[in-house]
């Protein structure tokens, strides 16, 4: 089986998507092939609704193209989930992006499921996102850890500190079962975020919606 995973957002320089096979294999069956293609027109992040419309037209087209050369599978490397919806009116492969698989994940887990996104307009996205999904009374608490998207490779362990802050909170005081990150880009953090929850004895369930929505497909 053949999956491709799409880089939602333009990207010079730096490690190319090929280095995030180890870690996306770790949830595959080990005869799954994956490819990658990257958006190469449009904006560096997806931090609201123009990124996303902008990006999403060449991820159809990217999408189009996956599916003509064989993808039994399509994911949008993007927890906003740009393009996700234009490309499933024409394609006929399964679509993903982050977001649907995760909190259907959280759902099947937990009662009340939590997001953390980015920074103060992710806040307000998630809140909206939630809403038109029909999540709006599962999703129970949505937190930041005002950090832009573009930061966070770069800031890795604050954000690992911020992460684990705002997961203690939301499991103490907002009673949360299990969450998401509210970011791809986050998936960086996982491993260690989980170490940290795990010697401070919090056994809420993080999801981290990279691994998670390539597993869905």
């Amino acid at each position: 089986m053949k999956l491709v995973v799409v880089n939602a957002v333009v990207k010079s320089g730096g490690t190319g998507e090929e280095s995030l096979l180890p870690y996306l294999r770790q949830a595959l069956r080990p005869d799954t092939e994956v490819a990658f293609e990257r958006v190469e027109f449009g904006f560096p992040s997806i931090e609201c609704e123009l990124h996303g419309t902008v990006n999403g037209a060449e991820i159809v087209q990217l999408a189009i193209k996956a599916e003509g050369e064989g993808a039994a599978g399509i994911f949008v490397n993007c927890f906003d989930d740009p393009g996700v919806y234009a490309a499933r009116e024409i394609v006929r492969v399964p679509v993903f992006g982050g977001y649907i698989p995760a909190i259907l994940t959280g759902m099947g887990l937990a009662e009340r499921v939590g997001i953390i996104t980015t920074d103060r307009a992710g806040l307000l996205s998630e809140e909206r996102k939630a809403r038109l999904a029909g999540f709006g009374g599962r999703v129970t608490s949505i937190r930041a850890v005002d950090m832009g998207v573009l930061s966070l490779e770069g800031n890795l362990d604050m954000l690992v500190e911020r992460l684990t802050v705002a997961c203690v909170d939301m499991y103490e005081n907002d009673r949360v079962g299990a969450l998401t990150l509210g970011c791809t880009g986050m998936h960086r953090a996982i491993g260690k975020l989980r170490e940290n929850l795990a010697a401070i004895g919090c056994p809420l369930t993080v999801i981290e919606p990279l691994q998670n929505g390539v597993a869905y497909l």
